[in-house]
């Protein structure tokens, strides 16, 4: 009976998880990450995302988990370890392997955003800017050698359209595509465009101005849920990884 690995990534809005068999995803899921939830009520998510795929859970061997939400980190622990009857890795800044951090304090480092460099390093080598395109948008720089050097974080595309949204009193939430033009012929149209154009040039100008801080030929790669919407339009992203975090910590867990 081939072993499988069962990896968790908890971010502040949506919650992966994904089973590997081997070095490949066999299946993956999103939920909300609700912080009303019961570990109880989080198992019955995973199995039966796991019973609906026709994966028996005693074929899970190993799991780990990657969490910025703390009030679900414990429940995610505590269900995996009651049902599965394994011992999940709760990755840290003490589980990662071949990177040197250097960030103040160490342990603030986000554990999505360890498992990413780890990924990316491992797939690409240094020097690499991460960019993770999610709640938040978040670059993290790793040099050459593989040290975490750090990076910026900046407002996610639906942080953004939920502020204009919310601050103002007429503005809608609309649906993030880009627009026929880059001038808005409607205040959607305008929101969209101001939205995903501001967002494009963010981040060809932050890269920019990370690669001349590096120095040399420095590797881009994007993940999170708007990578391969912002690739198609920018002159910096070079690749879409969207299992980035999922693959550290399937190589977090098999490396410990």
């Amino acid at each position: 009976m081939n072993k499988l690995l069962l990896a968790i990534d908890v971010g502040n809005t949506h919650t992966t998880v994904a089973v590997f068999r081997g070095q490949e995803v066999e299946e993956s899921w999103s939920f909300s990450s609700d912080t009303q939830h019961s570990a109880d009520e989080l198992w019955l998510q995973v199995a039966s995302s796991l019973s609906a795929s026709g994966i028996d859970s005693r074929r899970i061997a190993r799991a780990g988990i990657s969490s910025v939400v703390p009030a679900l980190t414990e429940r995610y622990h505590q269900a995996l370890a009651r049902r599965l009857k394994v011992d999940p890795l709760v990755i840290t800044k003490d589980h990662v392997p071949g990177i040197r951090i250097d960030y103040h304090p160490p342990e603030a480092v986000g554990a999505d955003r360890l498992c990413s460099a780890v990924a990316g390093f491992q797939r690409f080598g240094g020097p690499l800017i991460v960019i993770d395109l999610g709640t938040a948008t978040v670059f993290d720089v790793i040099r050459a050698d593989g040290t975490y050097e750090g990076g910026l974080i900046a407002p996610g595309l639906d942080t953004a359209v939920d502020s204009l949204h919310s601050m103002t009193a007429v503005l809608p939430r609309v649906v993030l595509t880009f627009p026929d033009s880059v001038v808005g012929k409607s205040t959607a149209e305008s929101i969209q465009a101001g939205v995903l154009y501001g967002a494009i040039e963010m981040i060809d100008g932050i890269v920019n101005r990370l690669r001349e801080h590096l120095g040399e030929q420095t590797r881009v790669v994007a993940t999170g849920g708007f990578s391969t919407l912002l690739k198609s339009r920018s002159r910096t992203i070079e690749r879409v990884e969207p299992n980035l975090v999922l693959e550290g910590i399937r190589l977090i867990v098999e490396g410990q």
